[in-house]
């Protein structure tokens, strides 16, 4: 397989829309380089530090100081696999699990609130639904101390 395998089409996203929900943890003027079939980012900042934003626990990392080391290490066994959950995502294809062009692959449960990486914790879900509703949550808990209770409620 190859890195464009992992991805969705930028194009056919809209990226305000999928980012409106991480606007608190985004840096200003950031550049979306990829979407991950997995709804994860990485984008450059106005400087051009890359950072991964996981959004199935809410973190945003800087995993290089550039585009040239980025490359670099998306060429690293360890980086793509951790990345792009290639092995949770070739379960997920010989299961025949696949993902509409505006869907990626969503947790039932957060990795946050400690669901596994697992083919029975991902569900294909609306691209956008999936960016606003970890945005939010992520955003809601990220000040929380480790083993609070959390009661989600969905409603109107």
């Amino acid at each position: 397989m190859q890195i464009r395998d992992y991805l969705k089409d930028k194009s056919t996203i809209d990226i305000s829309d999928i980012t409106e929900a991480w606007n608190w943890l985004i840096p200003e003027k950031s550049e979306i380089l990829l979407v991950t079939c997995f709804g994860d980012l990485f984008l450059a900042d106005h400087v051009g530090t890359i950072y991964w934003l996981d959004t199935s626990i809410g973190s945003l990392t800087n995993v290089a100081g550039d585009l040239d080391e980025f490359e670099t290490k998306l060429n690293n066994a360890d980086n793509f696999d951790n990345w792009f959950l290639v092995e949770l995502f070739s379960e997920l294809k010989a299961a025949d699990i696949e993902i509409c062009e505006n869907e990626i692959y969503s947790y039932k449960t957060l990795p946050l609130f400690g669901g596994k990486y697992i083919i029975e914790n991902i569900a294909p879900t609306n691209i956008s639904v999936h960016f606003h509703l970890t945005g939010q949550i992520c955003e809601q808990t990220k000040d929380l101390p480790d083993g609070t209770n959390i009661k989600i409620k969905v409603g109107e």
